[in-house]
Parts: structure tokens; C-alpha cells; sequence
């Protein structure tokens, strides 16, 4: 082998430690670690994942048809007295209103509902073309019905949100921000946005997409929901394992299996997947109480199947809530530990016997 053959091979070895190394410090090689330990020791099989994550529904089942509901160009002209709204309707009817993002309709939509208030208000007070007047009251009534649903498409038809659920590749990690805070921002911005009726900062088109912006930049909400199914998958995993196993302290008496079971309890669980599932049972809290408020702002989902997904996502009261059968799986995995170590004596006050 020549020097240089030699020199690659040694930098792809390199690689090769380097990345194994960074596996070791997910909380994917944590999880799949404890697994295999506890397997290992209880000679029992790999039982297969109770629960998977909830997969967002395509576009067509979350999204709100809107009336397209426009002035006629001659119709537009006559509203020289509302040149702001004459302005609104000419930007809509140009190519680039026509191709308006979510977010970007959202906008014109209450700006829009602001100047037809203005203008009929205008039009009443100095009794002026009653014909028109009735016609943009009735608009207004339209767009104003529609508002809603213009709002749900801006966060749920829209790249942003939607990105925070899918396309995430790890679980959330074992320290650092990533994007929490942020994301936490924003949301509590978009409540706040969609309450808000004046357009001016900070609730204008360039802060509305600076905090889109910021929910495109992490996937934290999807990592934090990837990391509770995959904790109680292992959790639960260990319980069926630990459930099935027999003979692990024969007639009471402590073994070499238990010692070992004992051992990896404390090494794998307590020391590196407990202060883990306490992050994200903690972190959990806190964007439910962040979710819950901006989703209730919301008209109902336009599809069952986009209904099924938040409340598998949000609710914590419902059978099929990430959260529920996390908290299933926590209790489970205690009572399970707890039958084993008190048949053999090795809870916390109980006298080994020999």
C-alpha cells in the first residue's frame, strides 16, 4: 500500500471513530442502547414499536378553499373617493396578487377588510353612490366570513408550521436550544398576529414573515414530538421484556441476572434516559401551552384527517395522543421495574435473602 493509499484509509478510519463517537451522544443510541441491554440480560427477543408518528396529512386535506371573491375592473374604477382601496384591488389583480403565498393573502385580506370598512363608512357619511355602497358592504360581509379560513391556510397550508412537523431527521437532542426558543416566539407571535386587527408593527407583512422565517429554521416542534414516541417505544419495549421475563431471582433470591438488570437500570435509565424524558415531558408543557392558544384561534380543521392529526399531537386526554401514551409507557415502565425489583428484594428497605 502506498503512503498516500495509506494516509486515505487512516483519514476514512478517522471518520469512521468520528462519527461513531458523535452516535454515542444522541438519544437515538441512548434509547436503542437500553434496549438492547435489557434484552441482552433478559435473553428476551426485540418486541416491535407500539406506537408510531402521526404523518401530516397532504396539502388537499389541509387547506380551505376561499371564495374568490374580486371587484370588477369597471366596478374599481368608481372608487375614486377609497384610493387605498382602489390601490389593493389593482395590486390583487396583477400577476404578482395572483400568486400570493398564504402568509402574503392572510395580509391583503385584512388589509383589505380595513379599507372596505373605511370606504362604505366614507361612501354612508356623505351619502354617496348607494348603489356601490350596498355591493362593498356585501363584500365585506363575504371576505370578513372568510377571514378564518384565509387564517388556518396561513398557518397549516402554509411551509412554515407545516415544516416544524415533517421532514425533521433526528430526534430532539439531549441539550441545547435548537430552536426552541425561537419557535416558542414565533408562535406566541402568530397568536397575537391573528388577534390583531390594525396591521402596524410589530403585525406588518415584514415582521409576520421574519417570524415564519424563524419556524422555517428549526424543526424543533417535530423533533420534540419524534423524541416522545420513540421514548415510549422504548419504554415500553423494556416493560413487555421485563413482563415476560421469568425466573430472574429464583424463589425470591437475588442473581447474578438481577444484579445485572440492576445495573443496567441505573447506568442507562436513571443516569441517561430519565434526565432526557424529563426534558421533554418538561419542554412538551410548555409548547402545549404555546400550541393550544394559537391553534384555538383557529376555525375547525377542513378534513377529519387533519383533525385526527392535532389532536394526536396536542391533545393529552385522548387514547391516541402522543402525550397520553407517553405518560401510558412512563407508568407502565415504573410498575414494571417496581414488580421486578420487589420480587427480588431489591427495592429501596427490603433485607436481600440468601
Amino acid at each position: 500500500m502506498t503512503v498516500k493509499a495509506t494516509a486515505r484509509w487512516l483519514y476514512f478510519l478517522f471518520l469512521l471513530i468520528l462519527a461513531g463517537c458523535s452516535y454515542r451522544s444522541t438519544p437515538e443510541y441512548q434509547l436503542e442502547e437500553y434496549e438492547q441491554r435489557i434484552s441482552n440480560v433478559t435473553e428476551q427477543s426485540m418486541p416491535s414499536a407500539t406506537v408510531s408518528f402521526p404523518e401530516l396529512p397532504p396539502l388537499r386535506k389541509r387547506h380551505y378553499p376561499l371564495p374568490d371573491i374580486r371587484l370588477k375592473a369597471l366596478e374599481a374604477l368608481n372608487l375614486l373617493e377609497c384610493p387605498k382601496l382602489t390601490q389593493l384591488i389593482a395590486h390583487r389583480n396583477n400577476s404578482l396578487g395572483k400568486q400570493m403565498q398564504p402568509s402574503q393573502l392572510l395580509h391583503y385580506e385584512k388589509k383589505l377588510i380595513v379599507q372596505l370598512q373605511t370606504c362604505t363608512h366614507y361612501l354612508s357619511e356623505h351619502n354617496r353612490k348607494p348603489e356601490l355602497q350596498k355591493k362593498l358592504v356585501s363584500i365585506l360581509q363575504q371576505k370578513q366570513a372568510a377571514l378564518p379560513a384565509a387564517k388556518w391556510n396561513m398557518l397549516l397550508s402554509n411551509t412554515e408550521l407545516s415544516g416544524q412537523f415533517s421532514g425533521f431527521p433526528d430526534l430532539l437532542p439531549l441539550h441545547g436550544d435548537n430552536g426552541r426558543q425561537g419557535t416558542l416566539e414565533a408562535l406566541k407571535y402568530l397568536k397575537s398576529y391573528l388577534m390583531d386587527e390594525h396591521l402596524a408593527p410589530p403585525y406588518d407583512q415584514a415582521s409576520l414573515e421574519l417570524q415564519l422565517q424563524q419556524l422555517t429554521a428549526s424543526h424543533y416542534s417535530g423533533q420534540l414530538l419524534a423524541a416522545a414516541t420513540a421514548i415510549t417505544n422504548t419504554l415500553n419495549r423494556v416493560s413487555v421484556m421485563l413482563e415476560k421475563s421469568s425466573n430472574i431471582c429464583p424463589q425470591g433470591r437475588r442473581s447474578v441476572k438481577i444484579e445485572r438488570l440492576n445495573n443496567v437500570f441505573r447506568l442507562f435509565y436513571v443516569d441517561s434516559i430519565q434526565p432526557y424524558l424529563a426534558k421533554v415531558v418538561s419542554e412538551g408543557r410548555e409548547w402545549h401551552s404555546v400550541m393550544l392558544p394559537l391553534l384555538a384561534s383557529l376555525p375547525p380543521p377542513p378534513d377529519t384527517a387533519m383533525k385526527d392529526y392535532l389532536l394526536a399531537i396536542t391533545k393529552t386526554d385522548s387514547a391516541f395522543s402522543i402525550w397520553q401514551q407517553l405518560d401510558q409507557s412512563i407508568m407502565r415502565h415504573t410498575r414494571s421495574w417496581q414488580k421486578v425489583l420487589t420480587e427480588c428484594q431489591m427495592q429501596p428497605g427490603q433485607s436481600p435473602t440468601n
